[in-house]
């Protein structure tokens, strides 16, 4: 049986499901929820946490999209190998959320008035996922281990966004864009990518990037 997703018709909060989902052959339908109608609003009492992404695994409904992101990966083998490379999946993905809210924080309230010295801080922010990427098979492959995880999709969805803000924004940290670009030329997600229903999304609610 597929999961089905809840969503707006955004790349937002989701689009690292939709893409882990993708690359991995895994069953994804999606519910589009309109922003603009009077449907968002009737369904909000009924989540769990008054948000969404949701997603639901047969009738079991899970919310934060974090939490979607690991119990996906649980089931289809995307979170380590063992306990030490689930703790370290962990670990990065944890300081991957610290940055994106940075992001979010600009996006929906500081748009206008910081958005050159967010681009401006961004090098600083980025070198720590630069040399952490390094640890692992000096940078070559993935965050953890052998194989992609669910922190991998998180990880090219935020920096999909950076770039799109700064476009230079990896240019000094040769291990990024090339992770970045690896990810990217993933035949599934290069295609998706290219479709009218991926360049159809906004990446976030309100329209900025």
């Amino acid at each position: 049986m597929p999961y089905k997703l809840v969503y707006f018709p955004v790349r937002g909060r989701a689009q690292a499901i939709r893409y882990m989902c993708l690359d991995n052959g895994i069953a994804l339908d999606e519910q589009v929820v309109s922003m603009t109608s009077g449907e968002w609003p009737t369904m909000k009492p009924k989540c769990i946490f008054g948000q969404l992404p949701i997603v639901y695994d047969g009738d079991f409904e899970i919310a934060q999209s974090n939490a979607i992101l690991r119990h996906i990966a649980r089931a289809h083998g995307l979170y380590g190998k063992d306990d030490r490379e689930k703790t370290q999946i962990d670990m990065i993905n944890d300081s991957q959320e610290d940055l994106r809210l940075t992001y979010l924080k600009l996006i929906y309230q500081q748009y206008d008035t910081e958005k050159d010295n967010y681009v401006k801080s961004l090098p600083e922010k980025l070198a720590v996922f630069e040399k952490v990427l390094g640890k692992n098979h000096g940078g070559k492959g993935f965050y953890v281990g052998e194989k992609a995880s669910f922190l991998d999709y998180n990880m090219f969805d935020l920096l999909d966004n950076l770039l799109l803000l700064a476009p230079h924004c990896l240019d000094t940290y040769p291990l990024l864009k090339a992770y970045y670009g690896r990810i990217a030329a993933h035949d599934k997600l290069t295609k998706y990518r290219a479709s009218d229903a991926f360049k159809g999304l906004q990446v976030n609610g309100n329209g900025k990037q």
